[in-house]
């Protein structure tokens, strides 16, 4: 299935939530699914690891983003569905990449057809589902504009309970109050960026975290490992220090 023809962050075809989520119930055709080459093609000269992030700056954005997206749901809706800042941006001093992360919540899997209208009318598009659970959807937005020009931000649509959902609210607020947490986390993340390239970053800090290591085994969670086609495009995106 493909919903475009060209980039999806020019000038492109609109995805119909309504496909979208038809895609979602099918587990076959949606774990095929992935515009992530067509995506970081032309990107790849912003994957650039920070050691300081604009915290507050970013944080201002991801929740702009989020009244966007929350102001385009239905009042029936609003009271059922969440947002989260997640990932290292959410995390005061973490170093990292300038890609923002949000969560946003549903009651269950598959999202609403009005959800999915909500974040497409926002600006969003959907990228893929996470590497090892498809009920982790990755919507994605190209920021235009602003101190993020030409980066993305990425919006992790959950049902409740889901073990990804887990993973990033509990790596955030651990690293937010607990200073061992803050330190291992951000030590795997400088180890891991000495790798030139995005695998090899986010495998590495995978690998080399014991708060992410505590947490897998906490909730149940494997490794994400990417498959082979997209491991192989992953390794062609260079990470910049």
């Amino acid at each position: 299935i493909h919903f475009y023809k060209r980039l999806p962050h020019s000038k492109m075809e609109k995805q119909n939530a309504k496909e979208l989520r038809e895609l979602f119930q099918d587990p076959e055709k949606l774990k095929g699914y992935s515009l992530m080459a067509k995506t970081f093609s032309n990107n790849k000269e912003q994957m650039k690891f920070h050691m300081e992030l604009p915290y507050e700056q970013i944080k201002e954005f991801v929740m702009g983003q989020r009244d966007k997206v929350m102001g385009k749901i239905s009042e029936e809706e609003k009271d059922s569905v969440r947002w989260e800042h997640v990932g290292s941006t959410s995390i005061k001093g973490m170093p990292g990449t300038k890609y923002p992360d949000a969560l946003l919540l549903v009651p269950s899997f598959p999202p609403s057809e009005n959800v999915i209208q909500a974040l497409l009318d926002a600006g969003f598009f959907f990228c893929m589902p996470a590497f090892l659970d498809k009920e982790d959807l990755w919507f994605m937005l190209k920021i235009e504009d602003g101190f993020l020009k030409d980066h993305f931000m990425t919006v992790h649509v959950c049902p409740e309970g889901n073990i990804g959902a887990k993973m990033l609210l509990d790596t955030r607020d651990m690293c937010n109050t607990e200073d061992w947490a803050f330190q291992d986390y951000k030590n795997a993340k400088i180890e891991a960026s000495k790798s030139d390239s995005i695998i090899g970053y986010k495998l590495g800090k995978g690998k080399n975290s014991k708060l992410l290591e505590m947490l897998r085994q906490k909730h149940g969670a494997d490794v994400a490992v990417p498959p082979p086609k997209q491991q192989e495009h992953m390794e062609q995106m260079k990470l910049k220090r």
